[in-house]
């Protein structure tokens, strides 16, 4: 297990700007920090060895680790503002849609001490006010839509809890359950109202509701259930009620975390750790499946008990990065009690000043959307395909540990909530322990065994080892700055698996690449997925995995459009941006066990391409090596494809061929499902390594692995493969234009 977690308030900072570190304990009694410069985070004694440098910077001395916890679990919440206070008649409804009854007692709406409406233990809807608990006789059913209302008429002293069965919302002849109760009325003293959970002993929200709410209201009258239903149907004429004391229409303001009650009183509430936005509502019936056009029919929200965006510790201390300090991947490292095996590493990017360039001419582009997308992922602990994926018993340490024992960390967007719906959400606003180095992983092949960052550690070694100068940029940076940050460089280097990219980040390396830029794109998958940023909830990431590709989960019916910024989701493929037309080639197949290498094609001998083989012996294949897999090519692999926009000129220099069959064919390209689409007998599983020109002067090269840089650091970066891409660096970061064939230029 781990002793102490923690994270920081930014993964990108700027020299002179201050960090914050949230750290909590979970075993450990004190702790030191100091900072370190990561350089090559892979342990595996057939590598290059770990590698990171110590920055005298003084962080303080032993600080007391102090336990705080996760509270995971959504909800909305809504200040009263006085306006809640005296009521004493009243109705409270909304329509509910349950996906997960599991023996816990869940709350559907609650002014909290005064009246609550949820589900019992027993899977029956439940009402509570003026001292009395209302119990429907029958149970409800998960994934169906009801209507639930409890009202309080003072005059006859009656206490009304109703439940409607909508699953034929056309039907008019719906015979809802009432149960009854005597009561003397009470006067109403919360001043908040929450959607989805209600208060606990210690004063956070609990009890949380796993399914959708939509259209929850408050009337400061009795209402007859069927008027309610009716009223809910309509919001625009709910609206001018004149018993109505609020009624919260989630379709509006739905990129925000605001929450807006269309009742006079304005009692605007906000969301509580992210719950799913842009949902399908009780009244959508496949009549339109984007949201923007009809938001009436996505005034749903999905809560789960699960969700988690900010864990909202309070910080520990914080420090101003030092003016002088050059950019680069650097981690907050916290020792405890003395054990330094045991420290943890809050790892964050150094990037160059904002408002003036360093003087260096190549940026590596730290992928931290796919690092989000993959935090704290229990891919080898559950699913349970994992091991027969990457061919060899999956390997545990102490951070897959710790994840089990605590699911409140948060999930990444390859889990299900606990009512197997998927993960959209991601946020760095957490502890990320899989973002440190000398962490293992379960799909980086025989060998190292790394993922994402610890795989990336393997280009920042080479740079280190040939000498390179570079800034760090992260996917963040790019989102906000686009074009106007890439161009103060010549060269920008991807990341080994870059696969998640909003629209602004593809549009700014496009727009590089056609203005003269060079994209040196080493590792595969890339380009993959659309995600988006919320501009009113910062650190979080949205994914929502529409038709094909390699996916965990679906987002439902009717809800492929992303809640954050109305995008389409799903494959950028399938929304105009192949990842062929910016980087030469697309995903083709993925397999986790051995990789392959590389057999060169007639194309490698094109005196385009002779700067990127100078200096090597003529072979027949390159990359029969490497830390991942043992070959340059393997893992996730891209192909070029001039159906999907694969530039005409594009030099296909070398492929791999018959990968095992634990490599399959992507879902987007597998149209008919027979036997024969795995890696020895697909000719079009393979990775292709690519180079072109653009029309602009700039330059693509591309690998299509992910296996790569396992390769380049193989032999303490003394190799074939280390030397290509030493090459293509060399020749990229030249000021000089590239030219594009006569013909291509033509035709461009």
């Amino acid at each position: 297990m781990l002793p102490i977690v923690a994270y920081t308030d930014k993964l990108t900072v700027a020299p002179g700007e201050s960090l914050a570190v949230m750290a909590s304990s979970f075993g450990a009694r004190e702790y030191r920090a100091d900072l370190r410069r990561i350089i090559q985070g892979d342990t595996n004694p057939q590598g290059p060895g770990y590698k990171d440098e110590g920055i005298q910077l003084d962080l303080g001395g032993a600080r007391q680790a102090v336990p705080k916890g996760f509270y995971p679990g959504s909800c909305v919440i809504v200040p009263g503002r006085g306006m809640l206070t005296g009521l004493k008649d009243f109705t409270l409804a909304a329509a509910m849609h349950p996906t997960l009854l599991d023996g816990r007692e869940r709350t559907v709406i609650a002014l909290p001490g005064f009246a609550r409406i949820g589900i019992g233990s027993d899977d029956r809807v439940f009402g509570e006010a003026m001292g009395h608990r209302l119990v429907a006789a029958s149970r409800i059913v998960p994934g169906r839509w009801y209507v639930v209302s409890l009202s309080c008429s003072s005059a006859d002293g009656r206490l009304t809890l109703t439940i409607s069965d909508e699953n034929d919302a056309a039907s008019e002849d719906l015979r809802p359950e009432q149960v009854f109760a005597d009561v003397e009325a009470t006067t109403c003293t919360s001043d908040e109202i929450l959607i989805a959970a209600m208060r606990g002993d210690d004063g956070r929200p609990t009890g949380f509701f796993d399914g959708k709410i939509d259209r929850p209201a408050l009337f400061e009258t009795a209402m007859s259930h069927d008027i309610l239903r009716r009223l809910l149907a309509d919001f625009s004429r709910l609206s001018r009620m004149r018993n109505l004391r609020a009624a919260w229409d989630f379709s509006r303001s739905m990129t925000t975390q605001t929450i807006c009650d269309v009742s006079p009183f304005q009692l605007h509430g906000k969301i509580h750790n992210a719950p799913a936005r842009a949902m399908t509502g009780w009244l959508w019936k496949g009549q339109e499946l984007d949201w923007k056009k009809r938001p009436d029919l996505y005034s749903a929200i999905h809560f789960h008990s699960t969700d988690v965006y900010d864990v909202a510790w309070e910080p520990d201390f914080s420090f101003v990065l030092p003016k002088d300090l050059k950019s680069g991947v650097y981690a907050v490292r916290l020792v405890p009690d003395g054990d330094e095996d045991a420290a943890y590493y809050c790892v964050f990017a150094l990037r160059p000043p904002r408002d003036r360039p360093t003087g260096n001419t190549v940026a590596f582009l730290f992928p931290t959307c796919s690092y989000l997308a993959y935090a704290n992922h229990r891919l080898g602990m559950d699913v349970p395909g994992t091991e027969i994926g990457m061919g060899r018993a999956v390997e545990l340490d102490r951070h897959h540990m710790f994840l089990q024992a605590n699911p409140g960390i948060g999930f990444s967007v390859y889990e299900t909530h606990d009512d197997q719906s998927g993960v959209f959400h991601t946020s760095r606003l957490r502890p990320i322990v899989d973002l440190q180095p000398k962490v293992k992983s379960f799909l980086g092949g025989f060998g190292s065994n790394v993922w994402q960052f610890n795989a990336d550690t393997h280009i920042l070694g080479w740079l280190d080892a040939i000498g390179q100068d570079y800034d760090v940029i992260t996917d963040e940076d790019l989102h906000a700055e686009g074009l106007q940050l890439l161009s103060r460089y010549h060269v920008i280097i991807t990341g080994t698996h870059p696969e998640y990219h909003t629209h602004n980040m593809i549009a700014a390396l496009q727009g590089f690449t056609d203005r003269g830029g060079r994209l040196m794109y080493l590792g595969g998958n890339g380009f993959y997925w659309v995600v988006s940023f919320n501009e009113d909830m910062p650190g979080i990431m949205e994914c929502r995995r529409s038709e094909a590709g390699i996916r965990p989960w679906e987002p439902g019916h009717g809800q492929f459009y992303h809640a954050f910024t109305g995008e389409y989701g799903g494959l950028w493929r399938r929304n105009g941006r192949p990842p062929n037309h910016l980087c030469g080639v697309g995903m083709t197949s993925q397999g986790f066990d051995i990789c392959e290498p590389y057999y060169l094609k007639p194309p490698a001998k094109d005196d385009r391409a002779a700067f990127i083989f100078e200096g090597l012996s003529a072979k027949a294949k390159i990359g029969d090596f490497g830390l991942a897999g043992g070959g340059a090519a393997g893992l996730e692999v891209d192909r070029a494809d001039a159906s999907q926009g694969t530039p005409a000129h594009a030099l296909v220099l070398a492929s791999s061929t018959r990968h095992t069959d634990i490599y399959l064919m992507t879902p987007e390209d597998l149209l008919d499902p027979t036997p024969d689409w795995s890696g020895t007998q697909a000719e079009i599983i393979r990775a292709d390594l690519t180079f072109f020109e653009t029309a602009g002067g700039g330059a693509v090269f591309s690998t299509g692995s992910i296996a790569w840089a396992g390769s380049m650091a193989w032999n303490n970066y003394d190799n074939e493969i280390a030397q290509i891409t030493s090459n293509v660096l060399r020749r990229f970061n030249d000021p000089e234009a590239f030219t594009m064939p006569e013909a291509a230029e033509k035709q461009h």
